[in-house]
């Protein structure tokens, strides 16, 4: 959100930072003059100053103001809760992964309303309500990987940490080249489970979510494979994206599967219309 500003941050550039002809190149960072988020703000000002004003009236910041706010983020001035709630505000108004997951999370809200949902619960007090009838699994193909970016992995484990509380799941692949402590969080579950012992698989598929008591990861599965996620080789090799979603898919539980792509978002509005909707499939 800090980045764009410069002239640099318009230009393409090469992946491996060594420009060549020919070389594939990533997205520019910004449009060269504003930031990232001061161009969001110029999106949505009145939003940004009713954040501004929430932030002041709730204790979190000493200036209503929210040009102070914008200085004060980009000088890295505000605390970690302060920095977290720009990014989620931010995310909230661009396709991002918590858009999406945010949107998708709106269904189990919606059901968790229903009076008949909420009689059959208060009979299982330590279930989190309606985690029987509905979840949200996050398939995500590099996490943990060092072909992904830790970065992107602590977005993750914030948006897990934030959404503890509902059905909110992560699937990703371990395979070579996954961090030891991944492997090692897979293992101990195996050993602890099942009784085994030692590494006797090269790739595997993992379910977990947030523990709020050990304010990291949980491994619920451990799916074991023989085969990659993605098969053949080279330019030659099935397509990544149907690839994570097979992942994701062979945790789901319940009779129906809605595929998002992480650039989606849905607001309760729209969690209100499926029961109705899944009727149609009854």
């Amino acid at each position: 959100l800090r980045s764009g500003a410069e002239q640099e941050d318009a230009r393409n550039s090469s992946p491996d930072d060594q420009p060549g002809l020919g070389d594939l190149t990533v997205p520019p960072q910004g449009d060269g003059v504003n930031t990232n988020l001061a161009f969001m703000i110029s999106q949505f000002p009145d939003e940004w100053v009713f954040l501004a004003k929430r932030l002041h009236a709730e204790g979190w910041v000493q200036s209503a103001e929210s040009q102070d706010l914008y200085h004060d983020f980009m000088k890295n001035r505000l605390s970690q809760e302060n920095i977290v709630e720009i990014r989620f505000w931010a995310a909230m108004r661009m396709q991002s992964v918590a858009k999406t997951v945010i949107g998708a999370l709106q269904c189990g809200r919606a059901l968790a309303s229903l009076p008949k949902v909420q009689e059959h619960y208060r009979q299982f007090p330590e279930k989190r309500v309606a985690e029987d009838h509905v979840e949200v699994i996050l398939a995500h193909q590099t996490y943990g990987h060092i072909e992904g970016s830790e970065k992107n992995d602590e977005a993750v484990q914030l948006l897990l940490e934030r959404y503890a509380d509902d059905a909110l799941y992560l699937v990703f692949d371990l395979k070579k080249g996954t961090s030891a402590e991944l492997w090692a969080m897979a293992e101990r579950f195996l050993s602890q489970r099942g009784g085994y012992g030692g590494r006797g698989f090269e790739q595997a598929s993992v379910k977990c979510k947030w523990d709020k008591a050990i304010r990291g990861l949980r491994v619920l599965e451990v799916l074991p494979r023989r085969f990659q996620l993605r098969l053949g080789q080279g330019d030659y090799k099935t397509q990544g994206k149907a690839c994570n979603q097979l992942n994701g898919l062979r945790f789901a539980t319940g009779h129906y599967v809605q595929a998002l792509d992480c650039n989606m978002g849905t607001f309760i509005g729209e969690g209100f219309k499926v029961p109705y909707v899944l009727r149609m499939f009854m």
